[in-house]
């Protein structure tokens, strides 16, 4: 890494302050000849100039503040490390634990969801299976308690004792106990909230029985975010 000096630093902010002089110059003539391209091309040539070098002083004086502050700092890590020593020593006991243990619980919700997927083929298929059999053997769905017909889709629809099943798609029940369990262990205000809210209400429509029957995870209690009124606000309430 190049170090800079603040030798280089005056330098540049000198050159910078030299280039504004003939600036002032190229526009003190421009006035005196108002009507002149060439004293006004020099003008704006020498102002591009003066720009430049203004950024580059600027540039190069923060970043050798940012050098200063750094080595600073690392010329005090030794006294930083030794106050912070026993913090120090706790993490480096407790996150290798809570970091296996972060691994253990995706890779159990991973196994959870590849259950999910399953049983939800393994419904949709069975709904489907079903369906055509008794629409085959003349029990239509819309005449009885047991029966099955397909749509104009192809969507299977079956009836078993009064009991309406359709096939479950693995997309939206996913998405349903992904954000209850962020609404109710995170936030409710949650940005994934938009994203899969829509999804999520497709698993209500399909299979309301089975969402119903699933028990909510305990709701974590959270402080209510502070409300923060602007001026037109706290002149209306008399704030």
């Amino acid at each position: 890494m190049v170090k800079i000096t603040e030798a280089q630093v005056r330098q540049a902010e000198a050159n910078a302050a030299e280039q504004e002089r003939v600036r002032a110059e190229a526009s003190a003539v421009l006035e005196a000849n108002p009507y002149s391209d060439v004293a006004a091309l020099k003008l704006t040539e020498e102002s591009r100039l003066a720009a430049q070098l203004r950024a580059n002083a600027r540039e190069m004086r923060e970043a050798f503040e940012a050098q200063v502050t750094e080595d600073r700092r690392r010329a005090s890590r030794p006294e930083l490390e030794k106050a912070a020593a026993a913090e120090m020593k706790a993490a480096r006991s407790e996150m290798p634990a809570l970091e296996k243990q972060l691994v253990e619980a995706l890779k159990t919700a991973q196994d959870a969801l590849v259950g999910v997927v399953s049983a939800a083929e393994a419904y949709s298929e069975a709904v489907g299976r079903h369906a055509d059999v008794l629409a085959a053997a003349g029990l239509n769905y819309r005449e009885g308690e047991t029966g099955g017909e397909r749509d104009v889709l192809g969507g299977a629809r079956l009836k078993a004792d009064g009991r309406d099943y359709v096939p479950a798609a693995s997309g939206p029940l996913m998405s349903w106990l992904v954000l209850r369990v962020i609404e109710a262990r995170v936030t409710q205000h949650h940005h994934l909230n938009g994203a899969l809210s829509g999804t999520a209400r497709a698993a209500d429509q399909q299979v309301p029985r089975v969402v119903e029957a699933v028990p909510a995870p305990k709701q974590v209690s959270r402080p209510k975010p502070l409300r923060v009124r602007n001026a037109f606000q706290a002149m209306a309430y008399g704030d």
